[in-house]
């Protein structure tokens, strides 16, 4: 039984010009049939099992009016049964924040608040297609903790046309400043069928190579964990829901394009508002078997999305868990990546223990690392 669940509202007030998610712009004539449906589809969610974590995201789910987004949340907390320490996200732009929206979520049992601010620079933000500008994420933060979180995340992007080292760490400067316990750091990437993708982009590859660099160095040196490529946090705080995708745990979602994964079966719900609707109208199910897993494919993505955390996988614990050594399975693509500077193999810290990690040169390869084991 899956012990995470990720629900899914796709609606934004304006597009981002990176998005390549399922979401589209806020429609109030489609939101009340499509939160009817996303509460009927969650409802037919075993709960039997207490949940572990709990991600709602978008799209932007603070663009839901207050009463909408307080009866989806009195539905969810209703129907399952939560484990005491479990951890329940949601995700926010800072120009849908409201004190009442606030009390909503925090009152609900929502116990964490992922910021999608970006940058600290009101240039880039525009650039993206932000809605809003630095000030109004400064307050978003303070008013997320004047409500009562203490768990605050905070979302940033870099690579951004445009975009200086310099300007880099003043957005990083100013993110720490405000004191959040978590922070994601990504660079934009093009994504076929985007604004973006139709634009000529003039990037210096070093210069990105650069930020990626500072923001891993200096935000150590500033008190928090690196703990996954992307991801920083101060101890403690990891983000426990992403933590099981990397772990490869169970999982559930629902929504539009939501993907599940149970029992070695990976599902995906339509992407098609009609259709999805329509299809739980019916009382049938908006998802299909995409993927029978096998072993052997099991295994590989075991590897490849441990190795996206800084402490690696365990050699022991895949063996136990697959039935195989990997050192002797990857041999031949072990020895070479080590050849190459690009993971090290060595004692986690216990004698019958050991570790594949990514360097630092890793890292920034790590797509290359990750298609050695595919």
């Amino acid at each position: 039984m899956a012990s995470s669940l990720y629900i899914h509202i796709p609606f934004c007030l304006k597009r981002c010009v990176y998005c390549n998610f399922v979401s589209g712009v806020y429609d109030p004539e489609k939101l009340s049939s499509y939160i009817d449906a996303l509460q009927i589809e969650t409802e037919k969610i075993p709960a039997e099992t207490p949940l572990s974590t709990l991600f709602i995201g978008g799209g932007t789910p603070t663009v839901l009016p207050a009463e909408i987004l307080h009866n989806l949340l009195l539905c969810l907390f209703d129907h399952f049964i939560f484990n005491d320490n479990f951890e329940a996200t949601i995700e926010s732009n800072p120009g849908t924040l409201s004190d009442e929206k606030l009390q909503i979520i925090i009152s609900s049992g929502i116990n964490r608040i992922s910021l999608g601010v970006q940058s600290f620079n009101d240039k880039e933000l525009t650039f993206l297609g932000r809605i809003h500008g630095s000030k109004q994420a400064e307050q978003a933060v303070t008013m997320a903790r004047k409500a009562g979180f203490k768990n605050i995340s905070i979302d940033l992007i870099y690579g951004i046309p445009g975009q200086s080292l310099n300007s880099w760490k003043h957005t990083l400067e100013n993110t720490v400043r405000l004191n959040p316990y978590h922070i994601s750091s990504y660079e934009l990437t093009v994504e076929q069928g985007t604004a973006l993708s139709r634009s000529a982009l003039d990037r210096d590859e070093e210069e990105i190579i650069d930020m990626y660099d500072y923001a891993v160095d200096w935000l150590s040196s500033q008190g928090f964990i690196h703990y996954e490529i992307s991801n920083f946090a101060r101890p403690g705080y990891e983000c426990r829901h992403n933590m099981n995708y990397w772990d490869r745990g169970d999982y559930y979602g629902a929504g539009l394009g939501a993907h599940s994964l149970i029992d070695n079966q990976r599902l995906r719900n339509t992407d098609d508002l009609k259709n999805y609707i329509r299809l739980i109208t019916r009382n049938e199910s908006p998802a299909r078997v995409i993927d029978h897993i096998s072993d052997e494919k099991a295994l590989s993505e075991a590897i490849f999305l441990g190795l996206r955390k800084t402490g690696g996988i365990t050699i022991e614990t895949l063996a136990m868990r697959y039935k195989v050594n990997i050192l002797s399975k990857y041999r031949k693509v072990i020895e070479d990546l080590q050849t190459a500077g690009l993971i090290i193999v060595s004692p986690s810290g216990c004698s019958d223990e050991t570790n594949i990690i990514l360097t630092r040169k890793g890292l920034l390869l790590s797509n290359e690392v990750f298609e050695k084991f595919v």
